[in-house]
């Protein structure tokens, strides 16, 4: 198998289409703006999320919230296959406004009628010429999604976790300072790390990392201007954004450029 990420033709730069990925590299703690729906067409995977473990085979669909920190160590790469459907802007949100919040930082697994929707989708996506015939498969299964999301990941909320998460999505560009933070939300700096990784698996700072990976991914598809990207992604420079997003992806920014 390949590493092949399908974009969808204008006007659907807000859904992209990722198949088969075989790379070993790219099974490392990582997490995406999207939200994202995928099928498994072959094989089995282990996806740890949330402190949880989620054992998933030939046949299951999933729906994976967005900045959630998750990774998937297939159980035999050789017999791997899936597809994932990431979803941005008015259909991401369409999904993401009928949640509750405990549902919003995890993993809810689908059953198997989505799966039949979920791969009708995608192939819609990557085949179909009617704009408007896509639109509408598109449309249905994010209906379909929204119903069948019954069996849900219970996480029970930390408010000033959140609140904490929700700081660092805001301002993961600046300067931070673990005692400004505990200052600022009261509490303790080690309490601060140890319940924030015990609800979302990592770390403020590896987490404020990821963010910045993800948002040089976005500039990618602006500009092709890595130094630029860099800097404006709030990376030291080119060869730091290089190291740091293949530890997240398992490719280079070249690579990644390539591909989408």
């Amino acid at each position: 198998m390949i590493n092949r990420i399908l974009k969808t033709a204008s006007p659907y730069n807000l859904i992209e289409v990722k198949c088969n990925e075989a790379h070993p590299n790219a099974y490392k703690p990582h997490l995406h703006s999207e939200l994202a729906v995928g099928i498994i067409q072959s094989g089995e995977t282990v996806v740890a999320i949330n402190g949880a473990n989620y054992h998933l085979k030939v046949g299951d669909a999933i729906v994976i919230m967005p900045y959630v920190i998750h990774n998937c160590q297939p159980v035999d790469i050789d017999n791997w296959a899936y597809t994932m459907v990431f979803l941005r802007g008015e259909y991401q949100a369409q999904i993401m406004a009928q949640l509750e919040a405990s549902m919003q930082i995890g993993i809810v697994k689908l059953d198997e009628a989505m799966f039949r929707q979920i791969e009708s989708l995608a192939e819609s996506l990557k085949t179909e010429s009617d704009s408007f015939m896509r639109e509408v498969v598109l449309v249905d299964c994010i209906n379909e999604i929204v119903d069948c999301l019954q069996r849900r990941v219970i996480r029970a909320e930390d408010a000033q976790m959140m609140a904490i998460r929700d700081y660092l999505e805001t301002h993961f560009l600046e300067s931070m300072s673990l005692d400004d933070m505990a200052a600022q939300f009261n509490i303790n700096k080690f309490s601060l790390i140890k319940r924030f990784k015990q609800l979302f698996d990592i770390t403020p700072a590896a987490y404020q990392l990821q963010l910045k990976v993800n948002y040089a991914k976005q500039l990618m598809r602006e500009s092709q201007d890595l130094a630029d990207v860099a800097c404006r992604a709030g990376f030291f420079d080119q060869a730091h954004l290089t190291r740091e997003f293949k530890k997240s992806s398992g490719l280079t920014p070249g690579q990644y450029t390539g591909m989408v």
